[in-house]
């Protein structure tokens, strides 16, 4: 079967190289079902500007759509519209969160003929099976929903793999690998932190999993090989999370004189002695969702974390030359003009390190979520239409907001001032040999001064038509 997996991004990001990252979610899946015998090709929005209508001489059986929510699914529906037109016999299903968390809303769209729900690599090959062959029967594929004679059915949940190792490696000749700015890996999945804007614990039911240290030394060792990468980007909740797993990855990556670095995120804790083997491994960069300067915050949204953790955590990071980047939540619901000052301070303690403000989102489903509907802070949207313009709280309702907008845009303008510059001033100041541990450092500068000058070059509107909004 001819089978098409789609990665709906926003338009702009073909225009925003830097930004791009591996579709690993689809990589996974692709692989689980060329094994099974299928032939699979990935259309991926962030590096590839072809539209539908271009697949059309090929004529996929199956088109699946990794969904997000906000506006990434406004270019879902516009284009399973598009592929539903072009090929009237096409069967389409969406997967990722938006779709398992909301299915009987996303399903009722007649251009949806099948939505995923949890796990997506063996379903999606069980699907397949069943479109070829008609086995198995479509209610014994658990996570699938589907509708039987316009009636939306959601088969019994899927079982997340107990043992991420059985899993092929992600299908990395499905992509044009160079065009990706951050060679990302995928290597655990789930988190136990209960965090209350956060879709994991919604998503993921307690599970975690992770791939060994063996296996994801093994993926780097081919991406390098292979590809010639030298850098390679964690993209997933806590790489940190599974403190034996870590320690014996980067004993392995020590061990075989890796010539490829690494950066990942984290939760706040990281002892010294975790933290020197990771730089001796090649670690040089570590995110780290902070939220909140507000003690106050972090208990409300149950971080489980302290400030002097974190203030620990940083110095720890700097002494071992790894550059620390700090995750920033504005325009939380409650949050008064006190505590976003807490939050100003402790940047400003820190000797503001790299950093980034990502205003509040109300994922469907999550704690936070539930908290915004019981307090009218927001009102359900009606449509999966009307998904596409959950951005942020603040812009469906901006009254919510206890700190005023000219504080708030004003901290994210002097975000947007330094941005590319205070990598470079906090290691100066706090880590002057940083840049000598980047191989080779002369080249990874000019690296950074291309990107510099490529995000000026290519922002999508003028500056100050963004204001209160991360570009």
């Amino acid at each position: 079967m001819k089978i098409l997996l789609v990665n709906p991004a926003r338009k702009h990001l073909a225009t925003f190289g830097h930004h791009s990252v591996f579709p690993n979610s689809l990589l996974y899946i692709g692989a689980v079902l060329e094994k099974a015998g299928h032939d699979v090709r990935i259309y991926d929005n962030q590096v590839d500007l072809r539209g539908p209508k271009d697949f059309i001489d090929w004529g996929p059986q199956l088109v699946g759509f990794s969904v997000l929510s906000g506006p990434n699914i406004a270019e879902a529906i516009q284009q399973t519209k598009e592929f539903k037109r072009y090929l009237p016999d096409v069967k389409t299903v969406w997967g990722n969160v938006h779709p398992s968390v909301l299915p009987q809303q996303t399903i009722a769209e007649e251009f949806i003929d099948y939505l995923c729900v949890g796990a997506g690599e063996y379903m999606m090959a069980e699907l397949a099976s069943h479109l070829e062959t008609g086995s198995p029967s479509i209610d014994k594929i658990k996570g699938l929903a589907w509708k039987d004679d316009g009636k939306v059915v959601v088969n019994a949940p899927s079982e997340f793999i107990k043992n991420l190792d059985d899993l092929p490696d992600p299908a990395w000749h499905l992509i044009d690998v160079p065009k990706y700015w951050e060679k990302s890996l995928n290597t655990s999945r789930g988190c136990p932190s209960k965090c209350t804007f956060c879709y994991s614990p919604l998503f993921y039911r307690g599970y975690s999993g992770d791939l060994s240290a063996a296996r994801i030394v093994s993926q780097i060792e081919h991406l390098h090989t292979t590809y010639g990468v030298k850098f390679v980007r964690f993209f997933e909740d806590t790489f940190t999370c599974n403190r034996e797993r870590l320690r014996e990855f980067c004993r392995l990556m020590i061990e075989k004189k890796m010539p490829v670095q690494w950066d990942c995120d984290s939760r706040i804790g990281l002892s010294d002695e975790d933290i020197g083997l990771m730089s001796k491994a090649g670690c040089v960069s570590v995110g780290l969702g902070i939220e909140s300067g507000s003690p106050r915050i972090i208990k409300f949204i149950k971080k489980g974390i302290t400030v002097k953790a974190v203030e620990e955590t940083i110095e720890r990071l700097a002494r071992h030359k790894i550059m620390p980047r700090l995750y920033f939540i504005a325009e939380l619901p409650t949050e008064t003009v006190e505590e976003f000052k807490e939050t100003q301070d402790l940047i400003k303690r820190l000797d503001k390190p790299p950093y980034q403000y990502m205003p509040y989102n109300p994922f469907p489903g999550t704690a936070l979520y539930e908290y915004c509907l019981k307090e009218g802070l927001l009102k359900e949207p009606a449509s999966l239409a009307e998904w596409a313009n959950v951005v942020t709280l603040r812009a469906i309702n901006p009254r919510y907001l206890l700190v005023p907008p000219v504080l708030l845009d004003k901290a994210l303008d002097d975000l947007r001032d330094m941005y590319f510059l205070r990598p470079l001033r906090f290691a100066l100041r706090h880590m002057p040999l940083y840049f000598t541990r980047l191989k080779p450092w002369p080249k990874e500068l000019w690296k950074g001064i291309k990107r510099f000058i490529l995000y000026f070059n290519t922002r999508p509107v003028a500056e100050g038509k963004l204001r209160g909004q991360l570009r």
